[in-house]
């Protein structure tokens, strides 16, 4: 079994040669029914954080706050599917089974307006560095199994909580959103339903390996001595 990589209005999309193209559809990620690896907020902090948006979007948008059991962190779109692709569910259920990682600090102490139907979703003003790191793990896991997913140019940590709210006034975070995701979770999305389809379910670990660094970046010494200094420092010491 291969890859075929296509266009995709910029963004890469792989296909599984063989896998039935009928059932995985060539549209935007946006819209459809989409199988995502994703990271859910406890089930009392999902309450709270539907309140404060429901408060927030009434007076100020048509569109309701995102249901507390669909809040999410998205890190990985596999792809748009018309129904739940069971056996290539259960490929991925294998690949990310091999994953071991810790439990993952989240905190959301902002918000900010997403997409290009200004979607407001829960931002941090630090940088969340093991779930960067996660999401990575994640990507190379599936890779490894020789699996697709959709390449997004760059992750960035958010958790919407109104869809197509349009431009509306940023939600203010007077007690940031804070918990320690011990589990990530591969879902499938019906669109228009509000519903999400678990399909499995991965633990993560206080015994695994901490977390990959960023590479530090090499700072130059404020002097730097060329052959010539040297030579020169030869002379003075005669």
């Amino acid at each position: 079994m291969s890859f075929e990589l296509t266009d995709n209005g910029g963004s890469g999309q792989l296909f599984l040669e063989g896998f039935d193209l009928e059932k995985q559809r060539r549209v935007n990620p946006r819209f459809g029914n989409k199988v995502l690896i994703v990271l859910k907020p406890p089930v009392a902090l999902a309450e709270r954080i539907f309140t404060d948006a429901s408060c927030h979007a009434a007076g100020r948008t048509k569109r309701a706050a995102h249901p507390a059991e669909l809040l999410h962190i998205t890190l990985l779109c596999v792809g748009c599917f018309d129904t739940v692709p069971r056996s290539f569910a259960n490929r991925l259920k294998a690949a990310l089974g091999e994953i071991r990682a810790r439990p993952v600090p989240i905190t959301f102490d902002g918000s900010s307006l997403f997409g290009n139907r200004s979607c407001l979703a829960l931002s941090s003003r630090r940088e969340m560095l093991e779930l960067r790191a996660l999401a990575k793990m994640v990507q190379r896991a599936l890779w490894r199994a020789n699996l697709p997913f959709v390449a997004a140019s760059s992750f960035t940590p958010h958790l919407t909580v109104v869809y197509g709210c349009g431009k509306i006034d940023i939600m203010p975070v007077e007690k940031p959103y804070s918990w320690l995701a011990g589990s990530f979770e591969l879902i499938f999305s019906h669109n228009g339903e509000t519903r999400h389809e678990s399909l499995g379910r991965f633990p993560l670990s206080p015994k695994a390996d901490r977390y990959e660094q960023p590479e530090s970046q090499l700072y130059m010494p404020e002097k730097i001595f060329r052959p010539q200094n040297r030579s020169a420092h030869k002379m003075a010491a005669r």
